[in-house]
């Protein structure tokens, strides 16, 4: 039985050795052939790579997106070529971007309306973008499409000078933290890991701005505000003086001396100050 059991195991260990020498021997002999068979299945799984992920598309629109990259917080690229009525005007960026002259016919340029989520524009917040990233290239991570058939979207782009090699800046965040604009709940988008964390962001940074007085947090100086003062009680004066004169004028009685009316007029002005 042992005997039996030893020369098995030695005709199976033979038999292992001599198929995995033919095995090499064939592809000694067809080197060629695997060669063309990985590279057949190489370009094959980079064209199903490249049309997944659509590589060589280039969107124009907001419906040629496909629903799953809106859904899976897909970031593409774009370049700003625009800023108007409250959001971006981006051309969209492919991946791969190839132009083959007389067999592709390429669509009209049009724009995509990028919208920064969770930010409400403020006095400013237009010319800013216009200056910091008007013609730049940016990126663009899409959360939701919104009512106004636009993306909501967190936008990031390079920042300026040297840093930029290095880094990159939140326009979202960064326009809130200038005070250029407040932070605002995301209409139609469900409260998740993704709203949560860019909100907490959005709120840091309009913390920031309100403690070093930036944009819309800044507040007028003592000598601002007595100026204003100031000048409603001088409105205050003309009307209450143009009221007096035409209730005379209209009684029929006679003007009051010049001195009675700059008393007066001085009596008024010390209770409105008195008031203030």
């Amino acid at each position: 039985m042992v005997e039996d059991r030893d020369a098995g195991a030695g005709r199976s260990v033979v038999d292992g050795t001599a198929y995995f020498n033919r095995t090499t021997h064939y592809l000694d002999e067809h080197v060629d052939v695997v060669r063309n068979v990985s590279t057949v299945l190489a370009i094959a799984g980079f064209a199903f790579a490249a049309r997944s992920i659509r590589m060589f598309s280039k969107f124009y629109t907001v419906a040629d997106i496909p629903r799953h990259f809106i859904h899976k917080n897909v970031r593409l690229q774009g370049k700003v070529v625009g800023v108007q009525d409250h959001h971006l005007k981006v051309e969209h960026i492919p991946i791969l971007h190839v132009r083959i002259p007389y067999l592709m016919q390429e669509r009209k340029s049009t724009t995509i309306g990028v919208y920064l989520a969770g930010v409400q524009f403020e006095e400013g917040a237009a010319q800013w973008l216009k200056e910091n990233v008007d013609s730049q290239a940016v990126f663009f991570k899409m959360l939701q499409v919104n009512s106004n058939e636009g993306l909501d979207c967190i936008v990031t782009v390079r920042r300026p000078g040297w840093r930029g090699l290095f880094s990159s800046m939140c326009v979202n965040e960064e326009l809130v933290r200038h005070g250029l604009g407040k932070v605002a709940p995301i209409e139609g988008m469900q409260v998740g890991t993704m709203y949560v964390k860019l909100t907490k962001r959005l709120l840091r940074a309009e913390l920031v701005a309100e403690r070093k007085r930036r944009g819309i947090w800044t507040e007028p100086t003592i000598l601002q505000r007595y100026l204003a003062k100031y000048d409603n009680v001088k409105e205050d004066v003309k009307t209450a003086t143009h009221r007096g004169k035409m209730a005379v004028v209209e009684s029929g009685r006679a003007v009051v001396s010049p001195v009675s009316s700059l008393k007066r007029l001085w009596n008024y002005v010390l209770k409105k100050f008195r008031r203030e």
